[in-house]
C-alpha cells in the first residue's frame, strides 16, 4: 500500500484534529473532515464516506470515493431488502465508515478485504437507520493486502456503544465479552444474544448477531464467553448489533458445562441421548465403551452427530426403566466435561404410534380452539409433542404424557383449560379411555375422542404452523394454514417453523424459506373464516392420504365440523 510523506500526514491531522473525533473520548482524528490530497498522482479523498452517510437517500449528486480500504465482506443470508450481501469501507481507525449493499462478487475485480478501492455512489439509502451506499459505478482497485487490523478499534471497554452507535456503524472492531441471553430469532435465518463487556454490562440493546446455522454448528449459547475479531459494527434502528457471519469472526473461550437433556430408545437395539451441548466427536469412543447401563443393558457402538449421541445397545426390554452412566471423558466442542454426574433415565422401547394432524379450527370464541390428531397406526403416544409455531409465549405447545392409542382412535385437543367458558367440567386428560371423563360430566369433551387440556389460550387466526413431533423429535406431520392467500406478510415465528417443516420434507414444495406471500400460497386457507362455535364448520383433512401440501385440506370457511369422527371422505383403517 502506498504511503503518504511525512509531511503530508502531518497536515491532514493537523486540519483533522482542528476538526474534532468521531467519537466522544477518541484520542483519533476524524476522517470526515474534508481534505483532498494528491500523493505521486494518486488521489487520497476522506471526506467521501461522511458525505455519503449525511446524504439524502435516492439518486442525488453523486459522491466520489478514493482512497478506501475494503474491511469485510458481508455474504446474502436471509431476506435480501434487510441483509443484502456487500462490504464496509473505511480509511482512518477512528472512522467513519460505510456499509456498501452491492455483491463484491459481482464487481470487476471482485472486492477483497485489504483492497484500497475507488468508487462513486450513484444511490444512497437507509435501512433501520444504518446508511447505505445501494449502487456504485467506475469501481477500482488500487492496491490489495492492507492489514486491516490497523484499523479496528476494541470497545472491551467502551461505555458509549449503544449511545453512539451511529458514531460505530459499519467501522471494524474487536470486542470480548459475555453473550448474557438466550438466543432468540433476529429476521430470518439469523439470531441474537445480548453482549455484556467490562465498559457495557448487560445492555441489550448491544447484540451478537449471527446466522441461525453458525449459533447452532458452533454451539453459541448463553453464558458463553466470546472474542470477536476485526468485524464490523452494525446497527439495527437503536441496537448496535455486531454481526458474525463465519467461524473465524470470533472464537469461543468459555462455555457452560454439557449436561444430559433426555435419552429415548429409538428401537429394542438403539438409544439416543441428547445434551444440552454439542460434543466433541473426538472425546467419545466408538465402540460405546464410556456408557454403562443397569438391568444388564450394554453399548456396543456410539456415534455422535451435534448434541445427540446413539448408541448400539444389546436387546432392551419393552418398557422397563433404564438407567445409562456417561463417563466425564465425554466433553462439548471447547474440551469441557459433563457439568455433573452423567446419568440418563429412559424406558426400553415401545413401538410408537403413527398420528396425523386432522382438524382445526383457531376461530372460536373465547379461544375454546380445538386441534384433532388422527391415529393412523397403534404404538405409544408418550412423548409427542403438539407445537403451535415454534412454541414460544403464548404459543400452543403440549407435550403427551404415558398412554398408548390404536389405529382409528382420535385425540382431540383443547384451548383454555383454564377458562371456565372452554373447559366448564374442569376437565384434565384422558389417557385409558376416551370416555374416562364423559360429556355428561364434562362439557367440553367428546366420548369418541381422548380429550387433552392445554393451557394455551387459543390459537392465532391469521397465519400459522402446527407441527406434531414424535418422541424422539422427529417431525410426525405438519400443515401450513394462513387468512389470506396473498398480499400480507408473515410472522417471523411461523416462517422459521415453516422453514424447520420444509427442511424435514413434511411440506410440499420443499422450499429452502417461505417469506410473506410464499408462505401464505403455499399454506391451507382461511384460519379465520371457520365457525365461531365448536359445532362450526372447521379447516379438514380431505381424505386417507396425506401428500404434505394444501391441496389435502379443506379450505374458505370450512365444512362442519367433525370431532372425534372421521372428515367426509375419509374411511376406517382396516
Amino acid at each position: 500500500m502506498r504511503q503518504l510523506p511525512v509531511t503530508v500526514v502531518a497536515a491532514l491531522f493537523a486540519v483533522a484534529t482542528a476538526c474534532g473525533d468521531n467519537h466522544a473520548g477518541s484520542m483519533k482524528p476524524d476522517a470526515s473532515v474534508p481534505v483532498d490530497a494528491a500523493i505521486d498522482g494518486t488521489p487520497v479523498m476522506l471526506e467521501g464516506i461522511a458525505a455519503a452517510r449525511s446524504a439524502a437517500d435516492g439518486t442525488g449528486p453523486a459522491i466520489t470515493i478514493r482512497g478506501a480500504t475494503v474491511t469485510y465482506l458481508k455474504p446474502l443470508i436471509g431476506a435480501v431488502a434487510n441483509d443484502p450481501a456487500g462490504f464496509t469501507i473505511q480509511v482512518d481507525k477512528a472512522g467513519p465508515a460505510l456499509f456498501v449493499a452491492v455483491d463484491p462478487a459481482t464487481l470487476t475485480p471482485p472486492a477483497a478485504v485489504g483492497d484500497v478501492v475507488n468508487f462513486t455512489i450513484t444511490m444512497k439509502g437507509t435501512v433501520a437507520l444504518q446508511p447505505r451506499a445501494l449502487a456504485i459505478t467506475a469501481y477500482t482497485r488500487t492496491a490489495t493486502g492492507t492489514d486491516v487490523s490497523a484499523l479496528a478499534q476494541d470497545l472491551t471497554a467502551a461505555t458509549n456503544v449503544v449511545s453512539a452507535v451511529d458514531g460505530y456503524d459499519s467501522e471494524l472492531v474487536s470486542v470480548t465479552g459475555t453473550l448474557f441471553e438466550v438466543f432468540a430469532s433476529s429476521g430470518t435465518g439469523f439470531q441474537r444474544s445480548g453482549l455484556s463487556t467490562t465498559g457495557s454490562a448487560a445492555d441489550t440493546n448491544f447484540q451478537v448477531r449471527a446466522p441461525a446455522t453458525l449459533v447452532d454448528a458452533l454451539d453459541m449459547t448463553k453464558d458463553c464467553q466470546i472474542q470477536i475479531t476485526n468485524v464490523p459494527m452494525g446497527r439495527f434502528n437503536a441496537l448496535a448489533q455486531i454481526g458474525v457471519f463465519k467461524a473465524s469472526d470470533f472464537q469461543l473461550t468459555s462455555c457452560p458445562a454439557p449436561v444430559v437433556v433426555k435419552a429415548v430408545a429409538l428401537s429394542l437395539t438403539s438409544l439416543r441421548i441428547t445434551f444440552s451441548r454439542n460434543i466433541l466427536a473426538s472425546s467419545v469412543m466408538p465402540d460405546g465403551s464410556q456408557f454403562t447401563f443397569d438391568n444388564g443393558l450394554t453399548a456396543s457402538a456410539a456415534v455422535v452427530s451435534g448434541r445427540t449421541i446413539t448408541l448400539t445397545t444389546s436387546l432392551q426390554t419393552a418398557a422397563t426403566a433404564y438407567v445409562a452412566t456417561i463417563a466425564a471423558s465425554i466433553t462439548d466442542l471447547q474440551g469441557k466435561p459433563l457439568a455433573a454426574a452423567g446419568t440418563a433415565a429412559f424406558t426400553g422401547f415401545v413401538l410408537q404410534a403413527v398420528v396425523r394432524i386432522n382438524e382445526v379450527n383457531a376461530n372460536i370464541t373465547g379461544g375454546c380452539d380445538l386441534i384433532e390428531l388422527r391415529v393412523i397406526a397403534d404404538g405409544s403416544m408418550t412423548g409427542f409433542k403438539l407445537l403451535e409455531r415454534g412454541g414460544g409465549a403464548g404459543e400452543l405447545s403440549l407435550t403427551f404424557p404415558s398412554f398408548s392409542v390404536q389405529k382409528n382412535d382420535f385425540i382431540v385437543v383443547h384451548m383454555g383449560s383454564a377458562s371456565a367458558t372452554c373447559n366448564p367440567g374442569g376437565a384434565t386428560q384422558e389417557t385409558a379411555t376416551t370416555t374416562e371423563q364423559p360429556t355428561a360430566t364434562f362439557a367440553g369433551n367428546f366420548d369418541a375422542a381422548f380429550d387433552f387440556w392445554a393451557i394455551d389460550t387459543g390459537l392465532t387466526a391469521t397465519d400459522n404452523v402446527f407441527t406434531l413431533f414424535d418422541v424422539t423429535g422427529t417431525i410426525s406431520d405438519a400443515v401450513f394454514i394462513s387468512d389470506d392467500p396473498a398480499g400480507a406478510t408473515a410472522a417471523g415465528a411461523t416462517e422459521a417453523q415453516a422453514a424447520i417443516v420444509g427442511l424435514a420434507n413434511q411440506w410440499s414444495p420443499i422450499l429452502p424459506s417461505y417469506l410473506d406471500t410464499v408462505f401464505r400460497v403455499n399454506a391451507v386457507d382461511d384460519l379465520n373464516a371457520t365457525g365461531t362455535a365448536v359445532a362450526g364448520t372447521s379447516i379438514q383433512r380431505l381424505d386417507d392420504t396425506d401428500d404434505n401440501d394444501k391441496a389435502d385440506w379443506t379450505t374458505g370457511v370450512g365444512v362442519a365440523s367433525t370431532w372425534g369422527a372421521l372428515n367426509a371422505g375419509q374411511t376406517a383403517i382396516p
